[in-house]
C-alpha cells in the first residue's frame, strides 16, 4: 500500500526531492504551513476531508497537503458557493499560520500559488457564477477559447468602468472575508496548529487517522458558519 500511495503521490506531485536538505528553520516554517492549510480543511463546515500532510519536498513544492473530494462533487462537477468560500479560506492557511507564528516580516514567497488559487476562485464566483451579493446572477465578460481542448478561458471585457470597479471590489470582500475565517480557526486553534506542526516537523508526514486523533483529543473550535 505504501508503494501505491507513493505512486499517487508521485503522478499527482512529482518524485520526492531525496537530495534537497532542509534547514531546521526552513522545515518548521514549511511545517506551520502545511499545518495551516490542514487544520482550516478539517475545522470547515462541509469540506473536503484531509488525506495526507506532507512536508517531503515534491516536484516545485516544499510540502502538500492532500484533500479528497466526495464522490458526489467529483461526479457532478458542482460546488456551492460555501464549499467555494470555504476553498478560498483552506488556500489562505498557509500564509496566515506563517504570519499568525512567524510574524508579518517572515511572510514567504510559498504562498504564491495560494494567492493566485484564491484570486481566480474569488473573480469566478462574482463574474462567471453569479455568487456576488452586489452584482446578482449574472455573467459578466465573454468566454473565449476551450478549456476542454487545453487552451485557458480567457474574457473579453464587456462591461463598462464602474462595473469593473465593482468587479475588483466584490472580489476584494470575498477575499477578506476568507482571509477572516481562516485566521479565526488558526488564532482559535493556536494550541493544535502547534501540535500538527510539531508532528510534521518530527514525522514529516501526518495521515489521516492520526489527524483525526489529534483533534479528538484537543479542544477544538470549528469555523464559524458564513
Amino acid at each position: 500500500m505504501d508503494e501505491v500511495n507513493d505512486a499517487i503521490d508521485r503522478v499527482l506531485a512529482g518524485p520526492e526531492k531525496k537530495d534537497r536538505v532542509m534547514s531546521e528553520k526552513r522545515k518548521e516554517l514549511v511545517a506551520y504551513h502545511e499545518a495551516g492549510h490542514a487544520l482550516v480543511g478539517a475545522l470547515m463546515p462541509d469540506y473536503d476531508p484531509v488525506q495526507k500532510i506532507s512536508i517531503i519536498p515534491r516536484g516545485g513544492a516544499g510540502g502538500l497537503t492532500w484533500f479528497t473530494p466526495s464522490e458526489d462533487r467529483m461526479d457532478s462537477g458542482l460546488y456551492s458557493r460555501a464549499y467555494l468560500q470555504n476553498q478560498m479560506a483552506v488556500a489562505l492557511g498557509g500564509r496566515l499560520a506563517e504570519e499568525i507564528v512567524f510574524g508579518d516580516e517572515e511572510v514567504t514567497t510559498g504562498a504564491s500559488n495560494d494567492l493566485q488559487q484564491v484570486a481566480r476562485v474569488a473573480r469566478q464566483m462574482v463574474t462567471r457564477f453569479g455568487m456576488s451579493d452586489r452584482l446578482g446572477p449574472v455573467a459578466l465578460g465573454r468566454q473565449n477559447g476551450n478549456m476542454f481542448l487545453g487552451r485557458d478561458i480567457m474574457s473579453e471585457r464587456d462591461f463598462s468602468e464602474e462595473t469593473a470597479a465593482a468587479i475588483d471590489d466584490e472580489v476584494r470582500n470575498l477575499v477578506d472575508q476568507a482571509y477572516r475565517r481562516a485566521k479565526e480557526v488558526l488564532v482559535g486553534n493556536r494550541h493544535v496548529l502547534d501540535k500538527l506542526a510539531e508532528m510534521l516537523v518530527d514525522k514529516e508526514t501526518v495521515d489521516s487517522d492520526e489527524l483525526q486523533e489529534l483533534l479528538a483529543t484537543n479542544d477544538v473550535k470549528m469555523a464559524a458558519l458564513i
